[in-house]
């Protein structure tokens, strides 16, 4: 009590409230300099996330390829290092000039298309509308028009159009336009400065492991150590592979989506291909956030297009659920699909596509932690805390019973050290001989009881 009480705990505990009540009055300001922090730091952050991803196949050189280079020679396990930093990195440059080589002519071709077929897709979409609008009226004896309905979209769209909206419009589309021109340098900025920093991440990352953990064991107390390094354990094996798992299995979604439309004479299947890829990355949503533009686009073209992709997309959704995912990422999140669902929804809307596409890990590493704090509290309750967990032999008596035993002792351990707290050792020694002294009562009162007992069975014999 008196520690917990020290000058030191209270100045810390006022300062800390008041730091809190600064933060909440000036939200607006500590955000912005949050923001600023975050900007600056962007390059570090991109450059960290690409040699995390990295260091996976730059293990397998290091430790596999050129793990056999004989120790004696000191030159060449001097080499083993540069070899595989060099070989990591000319895989990632060989996978992007490849995409660039194959993909990105026939998306860029796709692309051209589309925009080229959009006046006769307009033209088929308004047909079916057509035909819904007079399979509509026939059946439910309405009067939709499409023509009303055109005519009523362009009335409210020329009235829109005034001077002042106008001028408002086009101050913002320039303002857009600067800001979507800043952001791209920016990220282009930070993107290859980010690649640039992966490279001394990955060269630097023993000796940057060790000032941390120098950082770590010099301010941290010892006994929150084993705490932190198995968060920090956890969230490796959670978040890390997890991801790079997540990016492989994209991948292949992609590239199986590619190859099944090509060989059903799809159109475009490189455009299509790209995009379930990408937004495969995305947990529970992603393959609706691809199937569904998708499928507009093949719906245009045609309606036997969009069945035949609809249908493919969900029997390659199925074998990626039930046989691809779990072969690639293996069970490291260890979340039912209620809690896969939540961490996407949360996630997404506190932090926006980072939090959809990191929300599972990390939620999977917050559950990880409280299911081995629940696991560990229930084992410490012992076998009451267990038959408490089976309704089929609750004893509600015996559970009121040791929850009463319970809070006596707290209640007589807590006493203790407020009587030693304010009058010292002796309230302590005249509590215990207190305790002695009723201890021996009961002694010679369930003594006496038993002679009684005794003498009351040998009168009736």
């Amino acid at each position: 009590m008196k520690k917990f009480l020290s000058m030191k705990n209270v100045i810390i505990a006022i300062s800390f409230t008041v730091a809190l009540l600064l933060v909440k009055d000036n939200m607006n300001i500590v955000w912005q300099i949050l923001s600023t922090i975050a900007s600056i730091l962007s390059p570090f952050l991109i450059g960290f996330l690409f040699a995390y991803i990295l260091n996976f196949p730059y293990k397998f050189f290091y430790t596999k390829a050129f793990g056999k280079i004989s120790a004696k020679r000191e030159p060449l396990q001097k080499l083993k290092k540069p070899l595989s930093l060099v070989c990591t990195y000319l895989i990632v440059v060989a996978l992007i000039v490849l995409i660039i080589e194959i993909v990105v002519p026939q998306i860029a071709t796709n692309v051209v298309n589309l925009i080229d077929n959009m006046p006769a897709y307009f033209k088929n979409a308004t047909q079916y509308i057509n035909e819904f609008f007079d399979w509509t009226n026939g059946t439910f004896h309405t009067d939709f028009s499409l023509n009303d309905a055109m005519n009523q979209l362009f009335n409210e769209m020329t009235e829109l159009l005034t001077f002042s909206n106008i001028t408002s419009t086009a101050g913002g589309a320039t303002q857009f336009i600067f800001d979507m021109l800043s952001n791209t340098t920016s990220g282009v900025y930070n993107f290859v400065m980010g690649v640039v920093i992966s490279v001394y991440f990955l060269a630097e990352k023993e000796r940057l492991c060790r000032q941390v953990k120098r950082i770590a064991v010099a301010f941290i107390p010892m006994k929150w150590l084993p705490k932190v390094y198995e968060v920090v354990d956890i969230t490796d094996t959670k978040c890390g592979r997890f991801l790079v798992g997540d990016i492989l299995d994209a991948a292949f979604v992609g590239l199986l989506t590619f190859i099944t439309m090509s060989i059903f004479h799809l159109p475009y299947a490189a455009l299509i291909g790209v995009l379930i890829g990408v937004s495969n990355i995305i947990p529970f949503f992603g393959p609706f956030i691809g199937g569904i533009p998708s499928a507009f686009i093949l719906l245009l073209v045609s309606p036997k297009d969009m069945i035949i992709f609809v249908i493919i997309l969900v029997i390659i959704q199925q074998f990626d659920g039930n046989l691809f995912k779990p072969k690639i990422i293996g069970n490291q999140v260890g979340l039912s699909s209620f809690w896969v669902l939540f961490s996407v929804v949360v996630g997404g809307a506190l932090f926006g596509m980072i939090g959809f596409i990191l929300g599972t890990p990390i939620y999977a590493v917050i559950y990880s932690l409280v299911g081995k704090k629940v696991n560990n509290s229930i084992s410490k309750k012992g076998k009451i805390a267990q038959e408490a967990l089976d309704f089929e032999v609750l004893n509600y008596a015996k559970i009121e019973q040791e929850q009463k035993k319970i809070r006596e002792q707290k209640e007589k351990q807590q006493k203790a050290k407020f009587m030693k707290f304010i009058m010292g050792d002796k309230a302590v020694e005249n509590e215990n001989e207190e305790n002695k002294n009723n201890d021996l009562d009961k002694e010679t009162k369930s003594d006496d009881s038993s002679n009684f007992k005794n003498s009351n069975n040998t009168k009736n014999k």
